[in-house]
């Protein structure tokens, strides 16, 4: 039975991710009262790039989930993306996206998430997105499936690429690459029944997990954007790859998840605008 090291006690590695589930629950729902109760307020702003912001409540629930972390596993690594953290070579590791979506939080646009998610082995285990301004919470547990509010959810039934309803994001650095970014986004304009941008992968991810949306796809992501949102939508019954049709990992920048039955399609569409 496979198994990891904590301390001095070694614990079932599916023992393990069953008391995990808890405690991702608790770390993202920690994080996600503290983005919740600043709704709407004013907070002070800084930038990390010339359009990557950052504000106090970013760091503020970003401690609140470490908090939770450290008091339940104080021995896992933790990747976050305001206070860093090395990615291992193996085991476990913790992802965590303080509020994906700070510029729609700043502006107060409904579309700010917190996932924290669990990943052993460079594969995903345990995952939790929190939808800040509805309360929803989308959970993913590996081989088990996934849940919006404790619901089981799945991925459309859209088989034709032409009938499917996309959505994307665009890198921080998008002004130096923007003819990159505007070649993919006119590929599958084409070809697609419409694209979205709404500026929070983890939950653009649960809107595909979700049946909501047929496809996504992204470039130049952290670990901390997708690690709970593919886990999602492969537990839904999607499929998440790189551009190539290859499987996702913790350093692969490039993501494309589908409902599974356009995805061949959508890779294609995608490579046009590679070549």
């Amino acid at each position: 039975m496979n198994t990891f090291t904590g301390g001095v006690t070694e614990v079932p590695l599916r023992l393990a991710v069953e008391a995990d589930v808890g405690v991702v629950l608790e770390a993202a729902r920690a994080g996600a009262d503290v983005v919740a109760a600043a709704l709407g307020q004013a907070t002070e702003i800084f930038f990390k790039g010339d359009s990557d912001p950052v504000t106090e409540v970013d760091h503020r629930s970003e401690r609140a989930i470490l908090d939770v972390l450290s008091r339940h596993c104080p021995y896992d690594p933790v990747v976050r993306e305001e206070s860093g953290g090395e990615l291992p070579d193996g085991g476990r590791v913790w992802l965590v996206d303080p509020i994906d979506g700070t510029t729609n939080f700043i502006r107060g646009f409904p579309w700010v998430g917190v996932s924290v998610a669990l990943w052993i082995d460079d594969a995903p285990a345990v995952g939790v997105v929190i939808d800040v301004t509805t309360g929803d919470e989308y959970t993913a547990v590996a081989g088990r499936g996934a849940w919006l509010n404790g619901s089981p959810i799945r991925v459309s039934r859209t088989q034709d690429l032409g009938k499917a309803l996309i959505v994307t994001g665009f890198p921080y650095n998008r002004r130096d690459r923007a003819e990159i970014c505007e070649t993919r986004f006119r590929e599958v304009l084409a070809v697609a029944q419409g694209i979205r941008r709404l500026g929070a992968a983890s939950l653009d991810l649960c809107m595909v997990a979700s049946g909501k949306l047929d496809g996504y796809w992204e470039e130049d992501l952290s670990p901390w954007d997708m690690g709970a949102g593919v886990l999602m939508v492969t537990e839904a019954g999607g499929t998440v790859t790189d551009q190539a049709g290859n499987p996702v990992g913790t350093c692969t920048p490039f993501v494309a998840a589908t409902n599974g039955l356009i995805h061949r399609r959508f890779l294609e569409t995608l490579q046009q605008g590679f070549s």
